[in-house]
């Protein structure tokens, strides 16, 4: 465990578009300004999306730009991690990934532990919506031997995984691979609850409830709850301020939430979220807590 400490995780900026919020970041020198401003706020770790520089679109395996990023984050003491591009075969999936951690020092994998169908859901509509788009690439695929080889990997580059549950049975997926031996505690695990992009079960209370019912109590897992794609940030905070008092970290950011905090910026999510983790009693954990915490020799 983090010293009993909360893990305080932000989701940076995603897919959201600066028509969806002013203040999501774009380029490198956005991203790290944004992080360290987080991390000032009291997060301790920083998911970020590597987006072009001046039009948003998603640069998730570029290198280059990952790099200018992370060098200037890390530099400010931030502990940060990218996402990964799935339009692009699995086995060059987290190229860019190892080739940070060479260059640039990534401490942090990131690592989903099953396949989840794209599910997006407009409550506006009452519909399902970008079904035609969804024909070619409607599933995110991460086979179960992907999975076990990038464990692999990131286990032999001395580096963290970090690893997401967009469903119930990625949760027992965990499970397994860590009862296997395939994957060494603790465990950094994320359980996503999720609105628009409709996958898992309907974000409440008893979701969370029932995937930590499927964790051994003598599994060292530090998990973080994200709620995400979510538009009411009364249901954030219920299920956030349920999750601290579970024992777990949450996550936040305009990132995963643009439609809940249309104005708002990063680091004044995470100083909400502080203010939550003192209600509950939970002191916050720091970057070089989680550092320490899963520290691989």
């Amino acid at each position: 465990m983090i010293k009993d400490r909360t893990i305080i995780e932000v989701g940076l900026n995603e897919a959201t578009a600066r028509a969806q919020n002013p203040n999501v970041a774009y380029s490198p020198a956005e991203c790290a300004a944004d992080a360290l401003q987080c991390v000032d706020a009291g997060a301790a770790v920083v998911h970020w999306h590597t987006r072009d520089p001046e039009t948003g679109e998603q640069r998730l395996g570029d290198t280059a730009l990952s790099g200018e990023a992370l060098d200037a984050m890390r530099a400010g003491g931030a502990l940060a991690y990218p996402s990964y591009p799935i339009d692009i075969p699995p086995e060059q999936r987290l190229d860019h990934v190892w080739a940070l951690r060479e260059h640039h020092g990534l401490e942090i994998a990131p690592i989903d532990v099953g396949s989840v169908s794209v599910v997006l859901w407009s409550n506006q509509a009452r519909d399902l919506v970008g079904l035609e788009g969804l024909r070619e690439r409607g599933v995110v695929a991460n086979s179960l031997p992907f999975t076990i080889d990038a464990l692999e990997r990131s286990h032999e580059l001395g580096m963290m995984a970090s690893l997401g549950a967009f469903d119930l049975g990625f949760t027992r997926t965990m499970v397994l691979l860590a009862e296997s031996g395939r994957l060494t505690p603790p465990v950094f695990f994320k359980i996503f609850l999720s609105g628009s992009w409709a996958v898992g079960p309907f974000p409440s209370e008893e979701a969370l409830d029932f995937h930590l019912h499927q964790i051994p109590s003598d599994l060292d897992v530090e998990w973080v709850l994200v709620p995400y794609s979510l538009d009411d940030p009364e249901l954030i905070e219920r299920l956030s301020r349920h999750a601290l008092a579970k024992g777990g970290g949450i996550r936040v950011g305009i990132g995963d939430n643009p439609t809940a905090y249309p104005s708002a910026t990063n680091a004044e999510l995470v100083d909400r979220a502080v203010g939550w983790c003192k209600d509950a009693g939970r002191a916050v954990a720091t970057a070089d807590d989680v550092r320490d915490c899963f520290a691989r020799s």
